[in-house]
C-alpha cells in the first residue's frame, strides 16, 4: 500500500517526531529545524541500522544539505515503493552544532518463507501443503492465514473430520532479513464413519458392486468431498453405456447425535438406453464418432445434435455434395428406451466442368498471376468453402495492390450430370497510390525520427492494413519513448482522381501526452541474490524514459536468468506524471533443486558368435537410473554446482552366464558454471568426470577435467574455447593383439591434454523438434606432448542440420551432413616387447577413445552400433577399429499422423575410413527405412527400423539385413 502525504501533515509528523534533550522539554515547532543542516541521516529496520544500498539511495534528505519537507515526504514515498514496509517513521534531533540527526524508522512487512502445521493432523502434512499451493501458493503472506485456515478446513470437511478446527498461530518471526513462519495449529477431532448406506432408484447393477465402487460400505470413512467426485465417474460410466441421461444424486446424509457416524442414500437414475441411427443415405463408419459426438460429450441435448447434424452437412459438403441437406434430429421415445434419428439427403456428387474455374473482369492482375490460386480444376469435387477461400484471396492480392473498392463475386452455375461451372467476376475500380505522407502533433519526438518506423512510401499500393500497420509502429514507438498515453488517429481518406488511377494522401495525428521518466529504480527482495546481477540485465535506467519495449526486455532477460520464482515491475508516480520510480521486486526460487529417474536402455550392438570367429548383431536392454542435485546462485552471484549421476546395467556378453546384468556402466559429472564471467564476456564452465563405459569392441573408463568459456557474439552464433585433461583406459578388448594398433598397445592408458575452439550457428526454432531452421557448428582441436599429453592430434569435426516446414504442421523434411577428420602426429615411443627387450615403437594412430565411429540410431540407422567401416576400419572378425575421418549424410521427412503420433522415412549414408587420404564418397554405404514418432513431454520418443542397401560379408557371415533402434530424441 502507498502512503501519501501532504506537505501539511509532514510539517505536523516532524513537529511530534523531533525530541528535545528531556522528556519533559516540549518540542519546538517544526518551523525551527527545516532550513538546518542535516547533520546525519540514518535507516533503521525495527530498531536495526540498516545498510542496505537500495534503501539508502532512496532517501533524499542528505547530510550536509539543508532540511526540507519536500525531500522527507520524497524519502517516505520512496520507501513505501519497495512494498516491504507497513509503517515509515520520521524522528529527528537537534545537535549540539544547531544541526539536525535524521532518523527514518522502517516497520517491515515479514515475508513468510516456511509454513508449519502443528498438532493432531489427520491428514498428511503432504495433502495439506497440496491444498494450500492450488489457490494461495508455497508461502502466502501473513495477511491471508486466515483464508488460508478456512481453505483447509474445507478439505477436513471433505474427508470426513466434520469437527475439525483450524486455527492461525502466532507466527514465528525472524529477523535481518526479515522473514517469517506462518503456523497452523490443527485438531483434527474424529473422523465420521459411514454406518448404513441404501441405493435407491433404478440401479444397473449390483447394489454391492454400485457401494465398492462409491466406496460407501458400511466402515469406510465418511468423505464427502470424495464421494462427490467417485458420483460423477459413476454418472459417466452409465453414459458411457449409452444411458446419456443419467444422473445419481446423494440424498442428505443422517448423522447420529455426535456426528461420527453417518447413513447415506444415493438415488440412481439412468434414464432412458440411448440409441442414434441414420436413415436416408449411410454415413461412413469412421466418421460417426467424430461427427455426432454423443458418446464423446455423454449428452444428447438439443445444441448438441443441432451441431452434429451442421457438422454432417459439412462434411458432405466437402466430399462434394453440395446440396447435401440434414432434417432437425428426430427424438422417438419408447418406455426405458430414446431413439435419435438423423435423416441425411446427400444428393449427387458435383464436379468441376472442363476450364476449372473461370476468372472475368481482371485487367490490372493477369489470369497467370492468379492461377495458383485457383485450387478447383477441371474433375475436381466442387467445394463451395474452397471457392470462397479463392474469392477471398483474390480480393486480398486486389487491396494490397491499392484497389481498395475492388468488387469480387462468384457464381457456382449448376450445369447438366452434376457438373458446375465457377465464375468469379471482378470489378476493380480505381487504383489508389499512397500520395503524400504527413505527421501532425509531434513535439517531442522528431517527425524524421517517426517516419524511419514507417513501411508506408509514396507511390505505393495504398493498402489499409498497411496504413493501420504504420499507426501501430507510430505508437510502440511514443510507448517505448516513454509516452504511455500517445494516441495516433488516421485522418479519413478521400482519393484523388490522378492519372492512371487515384492518390491517398495519408495523415497521422499523433496526441503525445506527458512523457514519463525514470526517476529511481528500486531492487527488493533479493535476499541473496547480488543486486549487480540483476543491474546487468537491466535495459531501463535512471534519467531515460519509461519504455515499454524496455520494461518487457527486462523481465525477459530476469526470467532467463532462473533464480526467481515471481518477478513483479512496478512504475510508482509520485503525483508527477512526468517521473516515476521503477520498483523490481523479485522472489527467489528454491537453492537446491533435486532430479531423479529411470528407464531402458535398448541398443543393437555386435558380440562375438559362440565359436568366437566372428559378430553377430544382438539387440540388449539395460536398466537405467539417474540421479542429480543442484545448487543454484552461489554467493548470490548467479553461479551454480550441479552434481549428476548415471548408472546402466548392461548385459553380460556371455549369453550362457547365469548372471543376466554383468556389466555396471557408469557416469559422474560436477560442473559448475558461472554466466557473464570475466568481465562479463562470456559463461565459464569447468566439469569433473569420471565414467565408465563400453563401446562396440572395448570397455573404458575416462577421467577427465574441462574448462571452457562460451561467448554469444549473435543471438544466433555462439562460440567457445576449452582446455581439457584426462586419461582414458580400455579393456576387456575384443580385437586380438595383432589386430590392434600401435597406439593401443603402447598407450592402454593414455593420457590427453588438448585445446578446443568451436564456433556455431543456429537458427532452430525448436531445439527438440524443429521445424525450421538450421544448425551449423565447426568444432577443432589440438592435442601435444608440449602441453601434457602423450599422444598429439588435431581434429576437426563438421556438422550442418537444416529444417524445413513443408506447409503443414510437423510435416517437415530435415537433412544432415557431417565431416569428421583427424590428423596424429608421429612420434618414437621407447617400450617393451613381450620377451622383456627394449625397443623404439613409431606411434602414429589415434586413440581408440579419439576415433570415429559410426552405425546405430544417431549415425546410420539399419546397422548396429559403430559396426560401420571400410575394410581397413574393421577387424576380420567384424569389430570396430575405428578410423581418421568419417562422413555422414542423413535426409529424413518427419509426417504427421494423428495428434502427437507421427511417422517418418528416411535415408541414411556414410563411413569410416582408415585415414583422411582414403576418404570417398565412393565408398559410402547407406540404408533406408521407416519409423514411428510420439511427441512425449521429454522429446519425440522413436523407433526406426532401417534396411542396408548394400549387405556384405563382415568377419565371414552377411550382415543382418536390417536393424530396429529405440531412442528418445531426434536421430539429428
Amino acid at each position: 500500500m502507498l502512503k501519501v502525504l501532504s506537505v501539511p501533515v509532514l510539517v505536523a509528523l516532524v513537529g511530534l517526531c523531533l525530541g528535545a534533550a528531556s522528556a519533559a522539554a516540549q518540542p519546538p515547532p517544526a518551523a525551527a529545524y527545516v532550513d538546518l543542516p542535516v547533520r546525519t541521516v540514518s535507516v533503521t529496520i525495527e530498531g536495526r541500522p540498516t545498510t542496505d544500498p537500495a534503501l539508502l539511495e532512496a532517501v533524499q534528505t542528505k547530510a550536509g544539505a539543508p532540511l526540507k519537507i519536500s525531500d522527507v515526504r520524497a524519502t517516505i514515498t520512496h520507501l513505501y515503493s519497495f512494498g516491504r514496509f507497513s509503517d515509515v517513521q520520521v524522528n529527528a534531533d537537534r545537535t549540539p552544532d544547531n544541526g539536525v540527526a535524521l532518523r527514518f524508522e522502517l516497520v517491515p512487512i515479514h515475508t513468510v518463507t516456511k509454513v508449519r502445521f502443528t498438532g493432531q493432523l489427520g491428514l498428511s502434512e503432504g495433502s495439506l501443503r497440496s491444498r494450500m499451493s492450488e489457490r494461495f501458493g508455497e508461502t502466502p503472506a501473513l495477511s491471508r492465514a486466515g483464508e488460508v485456515a478456512e481453505w483447509i478446513g474445507q478439505l477436513y470437511q471433505e474427508h470426513g473430520y466434520l469437527a475439525a478446527s483450524v486455527t492461525v498461530a502466532p507466527a514465528v518471526i525472524e529477523h535481518d532479513p526479515e522473514r517469517a513462519t506462518l503456523v497452523f495449529d490443527i485438531a483434527s477431532g474424529p473422523r465420521t464413519m459411514i454406518s448404513r448406506s441404501t441405493i435407491g432408484g433404478k440401479p444397473l447393477d449390483p447394489l454391492a458392486q454400485i457401494l465398492s465402487r462409491l466406496r460407501i460400505e458400511p466402515g469406510r470413512p465418511y468423505e464427502p468431498g470424495n464421494l462427490q467426485t467417485r458420483i460423477g465417474e459413476f454418472v459417466a460410466s452409465m453414459r458411457h453405456r449409452r444411458y446419456y441421461q443419467a444422473a445419481a444424486n446423494v440424498q442428505p446424509p443422517t448423522f447420529n447425535p455426535n456426528r461420527t457416524q453417518v447413513d447415506l442414500t444415493v438415488d440412481v437414475l439412468p434414464g432412458p438406453l440411448v440409441t442414434v441411427q441414420f436413415t436416408g443415405d449411410p454415413l461412413p463408419k469412421n466418421k460417426i464418432a467424430e461427427l455426432v459426438p454423443v458418446e464423446g460429450e455423454g449428452s444428447v441435448d438439443e445444441d448438441l445434435l443441432e451441431d452434429s447434424a451442421t457438422r454432417i452437412v459439412e462434411y458432405l459438403h466437402q466430399q462434394g455434395y453440395w446440396k447435401a441437406e440434414v432434417k432437425t434430429p428426430e427424438r422417438r421415445e419408447a418406455p426405458g428406451a430414446l431413439t435419435i434419428v438423423f435423416t441425411i439427403h446427400r444428393g449427387r456428387v458435383y464436379r468441376v466442368a472442363p476450364g476449372g474455374v473461370e476468372v472475368t473482369g481482371n485487367q490490372s492482375v493477369t489470369s497467370e498471376e492468379l492461377k495458383p490460386l485457383l485450387k478447383l480444376g477441371q474433375g475436381d469435387l466442387f467445394v463451395a468453402s474452397r471457392l470462397g477461400a479463392i474469392e477471398g484471396a483474390i480480393r486480398q492480392i486486389y487491396q494490397s495492390r491499392g484497389f481498395a473498392t475492388a468488387a469480387i463475386a462468384s457464381a457456382v452455375n449448376e450445369l447438366e450430370d452434376g457438373l458446375v461451372k465457377p465464375v468469379i467476376t471482378i470489378r476493380e475500380g480505381p487504383r489508389i497510390a499512397v500520395g503524400k505522407i504527413a505527421i501532425t502533433g509531434s513535439g517531442a519526438i522528431p517527425e524524421e525520427r517517426l517516419r524511419s518506423v514507417l513501411t508506408l512510401a509514396p507511390g505505393q499500393a495504398y493498402d489499409g492494413p498497411s496504413v493501420a500497420r504504420g499507426r501501430d509502429a507510430i505508437i510502440a514507438f511514443y510507448r517505448d519513448e516513454g509516452f504511455a498515453s500517445a494516441d495516433v488517429t488516421v485522418a479519413p481518406v478521400t482519393p484523388a482522381a490522378s492519372e492512371g488511377g487515384a492518390v491517398a494522401d495519408i495523415t497521422f495525428k499523433v496526441v503525445e501526452g506527458p512523457q514519463t521518466l525514470i526517476e529511481h529504480i528500486f531492487i527488493t527482495g533479493n535476499l541473496r541474490t547480488k543486486s549487480s546481477v540483476i543491474e546487468r540485465e537491466l535495459q531501463i535506467h535512471e534519467g531515460q524514459p519509461l519504455g515499454q519495449g524496455a520494461l518487457t526486455e527486462t523481465r525477459r532477460r530476469l526470467s532467463a536468468l532462473g533464480l526467481f520464482r515471481r518477478i513483479q515491475i512496478s512504475a510508482i508516480s509520485h503525483g508527477d506524471a512526468a517521473t516515476r520510480d521503477v520498483v523490481i521486486a523479485v522472489e527467489e526460487a528454491q537453492q537446491t533443486t533435486i532430479g531423479y529417474g529411470g528407464g531402458l536402455q535398448v541398443d543393437s550392438v555386435l558380440r562375438l558368435t559362440d565359436n568366437g570367429e566372428t559378430t553377430r548383431q544382438r539387440y540388449e536392454l539395460a536398466p537405467r537410473g539417474f540421479f542429480e542435485v543442484g545448487r543454484r546462485n552461489l554467493g548470490g552471484r548467479n553461479r551454480s554446482l550441479n552434481f549428476y549421476s548415471r548408472l546402466s546395467l548392461r548385459p553380460s556378453p556371455d549369453e550362457t552366464s547365469t548372471n543376466l546384468f554383468k556389466f555396471p556402466e557408469y557416469r559422474v559429472v560436477a560442473t559448475y558454471l558461472a554466466p557473464r564471467a570475466l568481465a562479463n564476456y562470456g559463461d565459464l564452465n569447468a566439469t569433473a568426470a569420471i565414467e565408465e563405459g563400453v563401446r562396440t569392441g572395448f570397455n573404458f573408463i575416462r577421467k577427465g577435467l574441462t574448462a571452457g568459456l562460451a561467448h554469444q557474439f549473435r543471438p544466433t552464433i555462439r562460440g567457445t574455447v576449452r582446455y581439457s585433461f584426462g586419461t582414458t583406459r580400455i579393456f576387456d578388448e575384443q580385437l586380438p593383439e595383432r589386430d590392434q594398433l600401435t597406439v593401443d598397445r603402447v598407450f592402454p592408458q593414455v593420457r590427453l591434454s588438448a585445446f578446443s575452439a568451436a564456433v556455431l550457428r543456429d537458427t532452430r526454432d525448436d531445439t527438440l523438434e524443429p521445424q525450421n531452421g538450421a544448425f551449423l557448428s565447426a568444432d577443432t582441436s589440438i592435442a601435444g606432448r608440449a602441453i601434457g599429453s602423450e599422444v598429439g592430434f588435431t581434429k576437426t569435426f563438421l556438422t550442418s542440420y537444416f529444417y524445413r516446414n513443408l506447409g503443414k504442421p510437423n510435416l517437415v523434411f530435415a537433412g544432415g551432413a557431417r565431416l569428421g577428420l583427424a590428423r596424429p602426429f608421429l612420434q618414437l615411443v621407447s617400450t617393451v616387447d613381450a620377451d622383456g627387450n627394449p625397443q623404439i615403437v613409431a606411434v602414429g594412430d589415434l586413440p581408440a577413445s579419439e576415433r570415429f565411429y559410426a552405425g546405430g540410431d544417431t549415425t546410420i540407422r539399419g546397422y548396429a552400433l559403430d559396426s560401420v567401416g571400410t575394410p581397413g576400419t574393421i577387424s576380420p572378425k567384424g569389430f570396430p577399429i575405428g578410423g581418421d575421418a568419417e562422413i555422414i549424410l542423413n535426409a529424413e521427412l518427419r509426417i504427421p499422423v494423428r495428434g502427437k503420433i507421427g511417422a517418418a522415412l528416411f535415408v541414411d549414408g556414410g563411413n569410416v575410413f582408415a585415414q583422411v587420404g582414403d576418404l570417398s564418397l565412393a565408398q559410402l554405404r547407406g540404408s533406408v527405412g521407416l519409423g514411428g514418432r510420439y511427441r512425449s513431454p521429454i522429446g519425440p520418443i522413436r523407433i526406426d527400423i532401417g534396411f542396408k542397401l548394400d549387405r556384405r560379408i563382415i568377419g565371414g557371415t552377411l550382415e543382418p539385413r536390417y536393424a530396429i533402434h529405440f531412442s528418445i530424441g531426434q536421430a539429428f
